[in-house]
């Protein structure tokens, strides 16, 4: 009777050691699928800021100078972020982080759809200065959107924050949205209510 005790506390300790050892190896690997995933997303991201700014900065002069027909035009071409190209697995993400991520290039279509209705039904030649401000609007809106994602993402796995160097691209979206907004809102206050 003793052994027979002896033998199911045995196996019931194996079972439990079994499955202690399958979760430890599961959440270490599960740890470090979400550490590649968030450094090759963050990195993404951290280009598509880059570029966001660079789109910020583009008024539709080259050197200072219209186009040949003394209009403006796109300059800097827009970034593109898409996550379902990369090579990671999105499952080991919180499913709130994945979401964000993931639905992101929904945020780019929406943004991009404003800014074409902006060009189409309000920009006019030759400087069109409607639709680059929307452009500039809607750029610097994803760009600081993509960096705070991309923060999120590395204080998931305990990454350090990215260096920032002599020029810093969020601090200069940021000032150039609140420069958009603040035209917006003298434009607004000039226009009487009908």
């Amino acid at each position: 009777m003793e052994s027979a005790i002896f033998g199911l506390v045995g196996v019931f300790l194996g079972a439990v050691l079994t499955v202690a050892r399958e979760w430890w190896f599961q959440s270490r690997k599960t740890r470090k699928d979400a550490e590649y995933l968030s450094i090759q997303v963050s990195c993404e991201l951290e280009r598509y800021v880059a570029t966001c700014a660079e789109v910020v900065g583009d008024d539709g002069l080259c050197d200072g100078l219209p186009d040949e027909d003394g209009c403006h035009s796109i300059q800097v071409q827009a970034p593109e972020f898409d996550p379902m190209s990369l090579n990671v697995e999105w499952k080991s993400l919180p499913a709130n982080l994945m979401y964000e991520i993931l639905d992101f290039p929904y945020k780019t279509e929406v943004a991009n759809q404003a800014i074409a209705a902006a060009f189409e039904y309000e920009a006019g030649p030759p400087d069109y200065w409607e639709g680059f401000e929307e452009r500039q609007f809607q750029y610097a809106t994803l760009g600081l959107a993509a960096s705070e994602l991309a923060t999120k993402l590395r204080s998931h796995v305990d990454l350090p924050a990215r260096s920032v160097g002599d020029w810093n691209p969020v601090r200069y979206m940021k000032e150039k949205k609140s420069a958009i907004e603040s035209k917006r809102a003298k434009r607004a206050a000039q226009v009487p209510d009908l």
